[in-house]
């Protein structure tokens, strides 16, 4: 499982796991918080945390807390992302990163 992480001045904690079933993938959420609390907040595959490569948009998170699942689209290789970035839904700037596992 990668460690959610706070960026800058935001807090955020807890962790993420990968589950790959046949074709499908999931992203595991345990333990998720984040001060970020009454934002929308959307998640993104990166690469190394650069959002000018390639990032792969994973959608709205469900909720700000707690232990919830993404889903990942279908035919993308997770091998290829390292970083997920979760940010409020049109801001440039994130509240908090991940290391994809």
């Amino acid at each position: 499982m990668g460690s959610v992480a706070g960026t800058d001045s935001h807090t955020a904690s807890g962790y993420v796991g990968a589950a790959i079933v046949g074709s499908s993938i999931t992203l595991s959420f345990k333990d998720f918080t984040t001060a970020a609390e009454g934002e929308a907040l959307e998640a993104f595959l990166t690469i190394n945390g650069n959002m000018a490569k390639r990032p792969m948009a994973l959608g709205l998170l469900p909720a700000t807390s707690g232990a919830f699942d993404l889903s990942v689209p279908p035919g993308t290789d997770i091998s290829l992302f390292n970083t997920l970035v979760i940010r409020p839904v049109g801001s440039e700037d994130p509240v908090a990163t991940a290391s994809v596992p």
